[in-house]
């Protein structure tokens, strides 16, 4: 859910950037921006399924593993936060200022896709039973 929606966004995004005019009476700007939306909110909906955590067997935790993982709410807030900055038109350098104004979103996309692969590789290896 969270992948996908990453991928929208960057769609949607380089159709907002590179996009004049329309195609077959659809404008592009418009499809980029709801490409985009729609990316935020799978990335959102996967986030906040990142808070759930599933308890192990008896026989996991007879062997010292830890039965769950859970991501802490700071790191969720701060994933949610950055998922609306990247969709939200305001933005602390505007993306007028090239290439400075871009660099700041992509900053804020890169940081997030890290943090986000890094919760599936603790979650991936405490369901091994390996973390």
């Amino acid at each position: 859910m969270v992948w996908p929606g990453l991928l929208l966004i960057v769609a949607g995004g380089a159709v907002m950037a590179v996009a004049d005019g329309d195609l077959g009476g659809v404008d592009l700007t418009v499809a980029g921006a709801v490409a985009a939306v729609a990316g935020a909110a799978l990335v959102l909906a996967g986030i906040v399924r990142l808070r759930r955590g599933r308890r192990r067997s008896g026989r996991a935790e007879a062997y010292g593993v830890q039965g769950y993982y859970r991501t802490g709410r700071g790191k969720i807030a701060a994933m949610a936060v950055a998922v609306l900055y990247i969709v939200s038109p305001i933005d602390l350098i505007p993306d007028v200022f090239l290439p400075v104004g871009i660099v700041d979103d992509a900053t804020a996309f890169a940081w997030l896709a890290f943090a986000l692969a890094q919760e599936h590789t603790r979650r991936s290896r405490t369901r091994r039973g390996t973390g």
